[in-house]
């Protein structure tokens, strides 16, 4: 049984709900549901990728595997620099592929937040995460203007004749490339050696001609954290890459700010996809693996701008990306024995975003200067994952609340959370908050939001200078997840293949490596369980006999 290929395919955001109205008219897809096993997948709280995905891939739950939030606090950190949740360094469980490798089996990440750095070191592991491809202060949209423009210390001249335009780019060791773009153009990808934090350092990106001028997608980079095999990234970089780009998903940041419209974000969020597709196939095709992980994020990118919108045209949009990623497992059919398809979370409809940090700061807890947060001078900060954390001293670096302080502090936040309204409607924003009359430890908040009325959307962002801000439709997002228990906690899962049974079930997302690891004769303990239903009764009985303990 162990020597059948089983890929874990995860596709962020499909919502059980959405996905159910659609199958279909998916017609690989629904295959797979009608002849495997599918049902509901229970996610984790917070319901956000990167710590339902850290249960998914170890079987635990956050307060077990250490990725409590997006951002991680810890006794010796400051409140500015937490721990980040898309970090090995952050986990502290052992995750499905990390298992597998030490137990002999060869595998390959395509994928997954806490791929990298390399804390697993074994030759049989090949972990590589696109994701960490991209710099922040570096891999950004831009519109480059008439005239002369500079772009991570690339210069690229802009001239506009009667619509056309023609630019001439000039990378940091002078190689000059020139070329002509029509308006709503796209260009090639494009390979250009770039400087990033004083780091000289090969970037891809495209260009498209716009009326208000040219258009640049966030460039990423070949940089060695993507992966732990560098001859295998380089052999990425020049067959996918360089061919296809790399857009990791639709450019929201560009649309929010303008900078294109939203034919243009669809049309980077198709980019995404062709990447995802090629890269996914090329990696799966060239390693040798008897256990994959792969990835898709367009479903979670279309749901949280449009699913709000409520309009048949945005419904069609979905719709569409839906298809694509029927498409992209399709295309993957053909290389496995067994395909486990999950997805992480779901989605909820949201009228309004909700800026936390914005509340604290008119509670007189958090300073912002010039659009930056006065760490000094800053008592309380929330950090997203429903966490507000309290500056502590003797706990966090720099520490400004004493011992004494911290019960009166956090009852203070908490009767103005509580008393949070709607200015327009009347509603209360929060329906679940837990305060701690002690400190709290480590990856933990001292005030955790359990709960969130599902027509808002929480938000650790200072962006905007409100505490309340209407969506826009096809501009902000419309949609969200992580802390209503609603249509955002029912992701899906699909088993289908050689060891697989044809059935109705529902599972927990930390249900998941348990029943994956028994495929391979292995026990390991977990909170999850492992799901005997999902499999056919020969193979059961099969890794039975096989099973040891992990």
């Amino acid at each position: 049984m162990h020597n059948l290929k089983t890929l874990l395919m995860v596709i962020d955001g499909v919502s059980y709900t959405i996905f159910d109205q659609f199958r279909y008219n998916l017609e690989t897809m629904n295959n797979l549901v009608e002849n495997g096993v599918f049902g509901k997948l229970e996610s984790v709280f917070p319901t956000v990728t990167p710590v339902a995905l850290a249960s998914l891939f170890t079987g635990k739950l956050p307060a077990n595997h250490g990725i409590t939030s997006t951002k991680i606090f810890v006794k010796g950190n400051s409140l500015s620099k937490p721990l980040l949740a898309h970090s090995s360094i952050s986990l502290n469980a052992d995750p499905i592929w990390y298992i597998l490798a030490k137990n002999g089996y060869k595998v390959l990440v395509v994928s997954a937040p806490q791929a990298l750095p390399d804390k697993w070191k074994l030759n049989n592991l090949l972990l590589f995460d696109p994701y960490k491809a991209k710099i922040k202060e570096c891999s950004k949209g831009y519109l480059l203007n008439i005239g002369n423009n500079t772009i991570n210390g690339v210069k690229i001249n802009v001239e506009n004749n009667n619509g056309k335009y023609k630019l001439e780019i000039i990378d940091i060791e002078n190689n000059t490339l020139t070329l002509n773009l029509d308006l709503n153009e796209w260009t090639p990808p494009l390979e250009v050696k770039m400087k990033c934090k004083d780091k000289e350092v090969k970037g891809v990106f495209r260009l498209k001609g716009l009326s208000s001028g040219i258009y640049i997608t966030p460039p990423t980079f070949l940089i060695p954290n993507w992966s732990n095999n560098h001859e295998l990234q380089n052999e990425v970089w020049e067959n996918v890459v360089k061919k296809y780009g790399m857009i990791l998903d639709g450019d929201y940041l560009s649309l929010k700010s303008n900078i294109i419209s939203f034919n243009d974000y669809y049309e980077t969020l198709k980019f995404a996809y062709e990447f995802f597709y090629n890269y996914s196939l090329f990696l799966l095709k060239r390693a040798d693996w008897d256990f994959a992980i792969t990835y898709l994020p367009i479903v979670d990118n279309i749901q949280h701008l449009l699913l709000g919108v409520n309009d048949s045209k945005s419904l069609d949009y979905i719709f569409q990306v839906y298809k694509l990623a029927d498409n992209f497992v399709k295309a993957h059919l053909e290389l496995v024995d067994n395909i486990i398809i999950c997805s992480d979370h779901g989605i909820n409809k949201i009228k309004k975003r909700v800026y936390i940090n914005r509340l604290l700061e008119k509670l007189n807890v958090l300073k912002i200067s010039d659009d930056k947060i006065d760490w000094k001078k800053t008592k309380a900060y929330y950090g997203g994952g429903g966490i507000i954390r309290i500056n502590l001293k003797e706990r966090e670096k720099f520490g400004i609340v004493s011992k004494n302080e911290f019960t009166k502090l956090i009852k203070y936040l908490t009767v103005n959370l509580e008393k949070l309204e709607d200015p327009e409607t009347g509603e209360r924003i929060f329906t679940v908050i837990y305060s701690n009359e002690t400190p709290a430890s480590d990856r933990q908040g001292d005030i955790i939001i359990k709960g969130v009325n599902p027509k808002y959307s929480i938000s650790s962002s200072i962006e905007k200078n409100d505490i309340f801000e209407s969506v826009i439709p096809y501009n902000t997002v419309t949609a969200d997840h992580g802390y209503y228990g609603n249509d955002d906690i029912n992701g899906i899962v699909i088993f289908y293949g050689k060891s697989f049974a044809k059935r109705r079930i529902n599972m927990k997302i930390i249900d998941i490596a348990p029943t994956i690891l028994k495929i391979y004769g292995l026990i390991y303990r977990a909170d999850g369980k492992i799901i005997n239903e999902v499999f056919r009764n020969e193979y059961a009985s099969s890794a039975k006999q096989k099973t040891q303990k992990a």
